[in-house]
């Protein structure tokens, strides 16, 4: 083979080369953008709900309490204002915390901040949502529904699936919770003697 064509070959042949290692790093670089929309956060903006529930309820003068985690994925601040629901008659955000004394306090608050990008954690023991006047008792397997109001995201309804006790079981702090209730109510409990 003359020399000539052996250079246009090897000319070629680099050219085909340079061409395919090119195209590969397109696709390379498309499969790159692909990976990094898939790793980004799969929650849509706005406020959402997650891990809802309350305790069953034995008779129907006792108070429950919702717990919940409600995530704020915008870039603004937001806060829980308010809260309505057909199972009871009176819905209020309560704050429980340990006084000077190392006992379980419990106020009424206004409201429960949602910073952006993180989670509002209503919990035992500390923020959650008071069920007062209970049309009726709740019972297990049950869901009911809770409206949650907020200082600037549209309200959302949540079903809260009623549990034999807490995720953590029975020392999750919530019977600390109602008892401390039911006497800022007024009430006592007859089966504590």
């Amino acid at each position: 083979m003359p020399r000539s064509t052996r250079m246009t070959l090897i000319a070629g042949a680099a050219v085909a080369v340079a061409i395919s290692l090119a195209l590969g790093s397109v696709a390379a670089q498309d499969d790159d953008a692909m990976d990094d929309s898939d790793a980004m956060d799969p929650m849509e903006p706005g406020i959402s709900v997650r891990d809802a529930w309350t305790r069953e309820s034995m008779m129907v003068d006792l108070a429950g309490a919702a717990y919940m985690v409600i995530h704020n994925n915008t870039d603004a601040d937001d806060a829980l204002v308010g809260a309505t629901s057909s199972a009871a008659n009176v819905v209020e955000i309560h704050q429980s915390s340990m006084d000077e004394e190392g006992a379980m306090a419990m106020a009424q608050v206004q409201e429960v901040p949602i910073p952006a990008h993180a989670d509002a954690v209503l919990e035992p023991g500390g923020y959650h949502i008071m069920l007062i006047e209970l049309a009726e008792p709740l019972g297990q397997g049950q869901e009911i529904e809770v409206t949650l109001e907020f200082a600037t995201a549209e309200p959302q309804t949540v079903m809260v699936p009623v549990q034999a006790t807490g995720p953590m079981g029975d020392m999750d702090g919530d019977d600390m919770d109602l008892d401390h209730d039911m006497d800022e109510m007024g009430h006592d409990d007859e089966d504590d003697s």
